[in-house]
């Protein structure tokens, strides 16, 4: 049997094709890559011959230790493309200059080749939940991917670490800061990128996408470029935040992406478009695992209150072939399971659910009868890894097991204890070597003599052809999302799709149909956007017809600086902000108009104001630099609590925010933690009084001067500062903005200036 090589980016899979007198096969040649934090059949399944069973974390001689590096020790899954590891870490750690960082090292030697830093910002995850996502590589063009818990998401040439592109998906699309670090993994489909989160942006009406309520939606980019493609979700108001990767498959011949949603179902969507295929609704909180798809079968399960009834936790198997809503057409479902955190995997033909107390169970995947248990541990957190007819995996309070599948369920092999190191990204292996991530090192666990060798894989499932669909039945335009100067220009595609979600065609423009709802005009011989030269900041959607059908693309004009806002004319805030519609309105208040945080509270909660009561907005572009932002602000007292709301202004991604609790005024730039860039004084806002909150930030060389100042509305401004603090590690540029934690009472701000330090 002849094999050679072959590199498919469709799924992100390596695979390798082979002649048998059976027809054609797919194999790997000598191990494989692993590509993204599932493997390269996203299903944390290897097909990889000749991997140890045991190992002594101590090294020595016959240790099968290769090698172990303490310093990418974290939460993040390693991936291996080309013979390089990467991962995500913590960098610094307890410094003032403390961030993240992700390494290539090499994958047999553990020696680095490369890191890329960056700081932690507008975020209140803990130092511990930094590097909670994976790196994805592209075995096409081998470039490597990454978002951090700061909504960073880079683009870097996979070898030397240079980055391609780079985009601030808080500041620009309104993604939440997820609740503890919850960060999703992006993953790579042809040439596009996708990753996903809760997002709250702009937009406020059908239009627009309604993109200012929160969904848990994704963000589809070239993965060449960073252009955006499409901005879709599922429900609005979700219960949760969560971490679901998605599984992106053949359905019935229909490409699929196959996903855990906010909303608390699982979720098939078309990966070109974003267009709904079926959903499932499971569980009242988010779904955190990423759903198991085996041929047409999709397996699922979660550890939250179900739907149905008062229990907690399921299990489910469904019919991936179906459409639309799913509720009661599951295949099989069985309550009471609590696995929200591991994902299920396929060993043998049987399905291997490890629960979030780590308790083993097998399940028939036929009929969802369990035919064996087995107790681990106490807590479950990462995935177990099916390789050479064996499962590993290490539980989340470091029980490191090799087990052997059996007609009565499970053998153990092999199992130690890594005390004091806890276990939350998965195993993987590539080319004969697995690798282990623990919060205190990454273990490389191999024999170094021994080389791997490849077992025949099935083949991938195929899909139906674009020619037995050629009717259009969506059309994109590409960029969907820009943000421009006033006078500058955009220039378009228009795409065709299919009803399966198919691209067909790119469309000549004398084919196409523009039209501009807003400012600023488009060539339709060329399909450039010329924004409007003046001085306001305004929006403008373009609109391209091809026949019936229409597609639509979004734009945000943002005039330079200096910015003045006093609302005595404004019917709403700016469309321009990101996260300000539905979170703020205008209302008259003794006589002056005034812009309003709404509080969720008293009962009814405002359902579109969910995931908002504690948020950020912001008001312009990520490279603005050497400013100063400046706003009148007024804190209402709850009746029933008695508690007082807090308030911040954003610079270039620092926050001063009047925390009424605890009765300070901060500056910072990561809000836990106060090693990092943090000022504070002593202040305790009065319910009611109206204040004037000035921060500036002045970058200088390889630091920054953060300082802020605080004064009654109507006094004269202080001379000196009241807060401020110089950053070793600084941000250089960011968007203006605002944070507000409304949760029992309202905010009014009123007489927001945005302006370039002198």
């Amino acid at each position: 049997m002849s094999r050679v090589l072959v590199q498919c980016s469709a799924l992100a899979v390596c695979w390798a094709l082979s002649m048998s007198g059976n027809g054609l096969v797919f194999a790997v040649e000598g191990g494989a890559d692993w590509p993204n934090w599932r493997g390269p059949q996203q299903n944390r399944v290897s097909t990889e011959q000749g991997l140890v069973d045991r190992w002594d974390p101590q090294g020595g001689p016959g240790s099968n230790l290769i090698w172990k590096n303490e310093a990418l020790g974290g939460r993040s899954t390693p991936i291996v493309m080309q013979g390089r590891l990467y991962t995500i870490v913590r960098d610094q750690r307890g410094t003032s200059h403390e961030g993240a960082k992700i390494v290539c090292v090499d994958a047999a030697t553990g020696k680095k080749h490369w890191e890329h830093r960056f700081n932690v910002y507008l975020t209140d995850v803990p130092d511990t939940r930094v590097g909670w996502s994976s790196c994805v590589g592209d075995p096409e063009t081998g470039r490597v991917y990454a978002l951090s818990v700061s909504g960073y998401f880079c683009c870097l040439e996979g070898d030397t670490g240079k980055v391609v592109w780079q985009r601030s998906l808080h500041e620009e699309f309104g993604l939440l800061s997820t609740f503890g670090g919850r960060t999703h993994s992006p993953l790579v489909f042809e040439d596009m990128v996708l990753v996903s989160a809760v997002v709250i942006g702009w937009g406020d009406s059908p239009q627009w996408g309604s993109l200012a309520k929160p969904a848990h939606r994704f963000l589809t980019f070239d993965k060449a470029t960073g252009g955006l493609r499409w901005l879709k979700g599922t429900k609005i108001a979700p219960y949760d935040t969560t971490y679901s990767t998605p599984t992106i498959t053949m359905l019935d011949g229909q490409a699929a992406m196959v996903f855990g949603s906010g909303d608390g179902a699982i979720w098939a969507l078309q990966p070109r478009t974003g267009e709904r295929i079926w959903h499932y609704p499971i569980s009242r909180r988010g779904v955190n695992i990423s759903p198991l798809v085996v041929g047409d079968t999709v397996y699922a399960s979660h550890s939250e209150e179900n739907v149905v009834g008062t229990t907690m936790g399921s299990l489910v198997s469904l019919d991936g072939t179906l459409s639309g809503d799913l509720t009661d057409k599951e295949n099989w479902v069985q309550f009471e399971v609590m696995a929200g955190k591991s994902s299920p995997i396929m060993v043998d033909g049987r399905l291997w659910v490890v629960d979030d107390r780590a308790k083993l169970s097998i399940y028939d995947p036929q009929t969802g009868q369990r035919i064996a248990r087995k107790a681990l541990g106490t807590a479950m957190r990462s995935t177990p890894l099916y390789a050479d007819g064996k499962v590993y995996l290490c539980t989340n309070n470091g029980r490191w097991y090799v087990l052997q599948p059996t007609d009565s369920g499970v053998k153990v092999l092999h199992k130690l204890r890594l005390a004091g190191e806890a276990s939350d990204g998965s195993p993987i292996v590539s080319h004969g070597r697995i690798y282990l991530p623990t919060s205190a090192a990454l273990y490389c666990i191999g024999d170094p003599d021994q080389k791997s060798a490849g077992d025949i894989l099935p083949i991938p499932p195929a899909e139906t052809s674009a020619n037995e669909d050629p009717t259009p039945s969506l059309v994109q335009i590409v960029p969907y999302d820009a943000i421009l100067v006033p006078g500058d220009s955009q220039a378009y595609r228009v795409r065709l799709y299919n009803s399966r979600g198919q691209f067909l065609r790119e469309v000549p423009f004398e084919d196409v149909t523009f039209e501009v709802q807003g400012g600023g005009q488009i060539s339709q011989s060329e399909g450039v956007y010329l924004a409007p030269n003046t001085n306001e900041h305004q929006t403008a959607l373009v609109v391209a017809k091809v026949g019936e059908l229409h597609g639509t693309a979004r734009i945000r004009v943002v005039p330079p600086l200096p910015w003045s806002f006093d609302f005595d004319t404004a019917e709403k805030v700016p469309l321009t902000w990101v996260g300000g519609r539905v979170r703020y309105v205008i209302r008259d208040l003794n006589g002056e108009r005034v812009v309003v945080k709404r509080s969720v509270l008293p009962i009814p909660r405002n359902p579109e104001n969910k995931l908002g009561t504690r948020s950020r907005l912001w008001m312009g572009p990520t490279d603005l630099a050497n400013y100063t932002i400046q706003a009148d602000f007024s804190l209402t007292q709850s009746e029933e609590s008695g508690r007082t709301p807090d308030f911040g202004l954003i610079n270039s991604r620092y926050t001063m925010t009047v925390r009424s609790s605890n009765k300070q005024l901060r500056i910072y730039s990561w809000s836990p933690h106060d090693y990092r860039a943090f000022a504070v004084v002593n202040f305790d806002p009065k319910p009611g009084e109206w204040y004037t909150m000035k921060l500036r930030v002045e970058p200088d060389g390889e630091k920054a001067l953060v300082r802020g100042k605080l004064w009654k509305r109507g006094q004269a401004e202080p001379k000196k500062w009241t807060v401020e603090m110089t950053d070793d590690s600084p941000n250089r540029t960011g968007s203006p903005g605002m944070y507000g934690n409304a949760q029992e009472a309202e905010i009014y701000l009123d007489n927001i200036t945005v302006y370039g330090n002198k």
